[in-house]
């Protein structure tokens, strides 16, 4: 059901079948959950799901869940329900790209396209 599959920047990473290819999430207090085999083969999105471990820390636990967590997650949803919703463009994913981008040193190959910095 659920397997660690090792450390990212220290932090647990676990892989799940019951999450769907190209998505994760992240409870920052246990780990990053993503799909299955994606941990070798898709470590932006690993990468993208740190920078919610980012604004943890900057942000606190309650902060975090009530400011980041609810409306991710919503944001996340409506993606499924409304065809025209881009949950990579919600503020706070967008914040997340963008202190995940600056933690990696503002590596040159950053997938702006997925992971957008700016809205």
């Amino acid at each position: 059901m659920i397997k660690k599959v090792g450390l990212f920047e220290g932090v647990n990473i676990y892989e799940s079948k019951f999450i769907g290819e190209g998505h994760g999430i992240t409870l920052p207090e246990f780990g990053i959950f993503i799909s299955p085999s994606t941990f070798q083969k898709d470590l932006w999105l690993v990468k993208h799901e740190f920078g919610h471990i980012l604004q943890h820390q900057s942000k606190g636990p309650f902060k975090f869940y009530l400011n980041i967590g609810i409306p991710s997650l919503w944001s996340a949803i409506l993606q499924n329900l409304k065809p025209k919703h881009r949950h990579q463009y919600h503020r706070v994913e967008v914040d997340e790209n963008l202190k995940s981008y600056q933690y990696f040193n503002e590596t040159k190959d950053w997938t702006f396209r997925r992971f957008p910095i700016f809205t």
